[in-house]
């Protein structure tokens, strides 16, 4: 008998938004061809709209699950659940001599900053 993996907390929740986006790509094309071709198009948005909102609140719910599991568990196992956010650029150390990345004079890693200068060259 083959073992199975855990299951992530938030399996069911990513099934349901690949189900709610599905549909409102399908929505979304029969909107579309109702605008270009002049007929009434307004409850196919409406329920365009509905699945919109359905994957953004199944997405929040997600994020708090994972949030909520990484909080108990100390893993961060999914995008969204910890850790630094997105963009967030700090000063990083460049290698040293002979490749060509930065180095200082002196042989020690430089480090090149948010708007590109270089310290310790």
């Amino acid at each position: 008998m083959a073992q199975r993996a855990p299951r992530r907390p938030t399996a069911r929740i990513e099934e349901a938004i690949g189900f709610a986006g599905t549909f409102g790509l399908l929505f979304l094309g029969v909107t579309v061809a109702c605008e270009v071709t002049g007929r009434p198009a307004l409850g196919w948005a409406l329920v365009l709209l509905v699945c919109v909102v359905a994957v953004v609140v199944l997405d929040r719910w997600r994020v708090a699950v994972l949030r909520r599991h990484a909080a108990a568990t100390g893993v961060v196992d999914g995008i969204g659940a910890a850790g630094p956010a997105l963009g967030r650029v700090g000063p990083r150390a460049v290698a040293g001599p002979g490749d060509g990345r930065g180095a200082t004079p002196t042989g020690r890693p430089s480090e090149v900053r948010r708007d590109g200068d270089v310290a310790g060259a």
